[in-house]
Parts: structure tokens; C-alpha cells; sequence
């Protein structure tokens, strides 16, 4: 439903029908995980979500609602941003040739993606410690990047306070 909206996509991955087999349930209820990277995606796809469910109606004296929650955003980089990054990772470069990974955008929500909203600040996402599997039970940092990671800040910090 949402491959032909820029900048949303859609993955069902929930459904429950609240009864036993072989039933038309009283009350049936599917979830989905959408993310929006581009403006005006989420008023494109609710009609469009909507139009889907109304014509794909099979049950007679049936209702069906649709709703679209947002939350946290995703975050998308501006040019302001990507040349910020660059800045960034020639600056880690000078720790030992260092390389920084930075992603011009995540598809998932991120404290990040409320702040580049306005498009006035300059938002970097992912300058946090080295490691994998965030928010998950097997999640781990990289000892060894506290210092760097540090060092990077600073400078960025420094660097923006002395204009350059």
C-alpha cells in the first residue's frame, strides 16, 4: 500500500483476531510499523491506507477504521548535515586513520529526526560510543571508542565555538 508513496513504507507485523478458528471474528485488529522519510508522506498514505481497507471490504455490516500514529521521526540529513559529517569523520581520521561511519538517515524514529525538523540546526546522528545491537539483549559498546568518541566531540564542539 505504501510502494507508491515517496518516502513511507509499511510493514504489517501484527494481526489479531481475539477468537477461536473457523469464526468471522467480533473484533479483529492488525498493526503495522510505518516509517515516513519524507515531508507529507503520512497524509498520502493514510487515505491511501484508508481507500485499500474500503474497497477491499469482503464482510457485509462490517466497519473498519484506520489510524496512523505518529512518533519519533526519522532522521534524514540536510547538505548542512552531510558536510557537518564530513567534518566529522576527517576529524576522527586524525586519531590513527580512524574511520567514522555516519548514515545520512535512519529509517528508524531517533531523538535526532525531532530536532532536524526545522531544518535551522545542523543534526548529526550516530556520534554515540561504537558497539552493536542497540536496545537489544545482546547489545554491547566498543570499550576502546569512549576516548575517541570523546575527543571527537570536543573538537566538533570546539570547532563550531571558534566559527570554522
Amino acid at each position: 500500500m505504501a510502494k507508491g508513496i515517496e518516502g513511507a513504507q509499511l510493514n504489517w507485523t501484527m494481526v489479531d483476531a481475539i477468537t477461536t478458528r473457523n469464526q468471522i471474528p467480533a473484533l479483529a485488529v492488525a498493526g503495522g510499523d510505518v516509517r515516513l522519510t519524507a515531508p507529507g508522506a503520512a497524509e498520502k498514505l493514510l487515505p491511501a491506507l484508508q481507500a485499500k481497507v474500503t474497497e477491499s471490504r469482503r464482510v457485509p455490516d462490517t466497519e473498519t477504521t484506520v489510524g496512523l500514529e505518529i512518533g519519533r521521526p526519522p532522521y534524514a540529513a540536510g547538505e548542512r548535515g552531510k558536510a557537518f559529517a564530513e567534518k566529522a569523520q576527517k576529524i576522527y581520521a586524525e586519531l590513527d586513520g580512524r574511520q567514522l561511519i555516519l548514515i545520512p538517515g535512519s529509517g528508524g524514529g531517533t531523538d535526532a529526526g525531532f530536532a532536524g525538523r526545522s531544518g535551522k540546526p545542523v543534526v548529526l546522528e550516530s556520534l554515540g560510543l561504537a558497539g552493536w545491537g542497540y536496545h537489544a539483549r545482546d547489545e554491547y559498546i566498543e570499550i576502546d571508542s569512549i576516548v575517541p568518541r570523546l575527543y571527537l566531540t570536543s573538537r566538533l564542539l570546539m570547532d563550531l565555538g571558534a566559527g570554522r
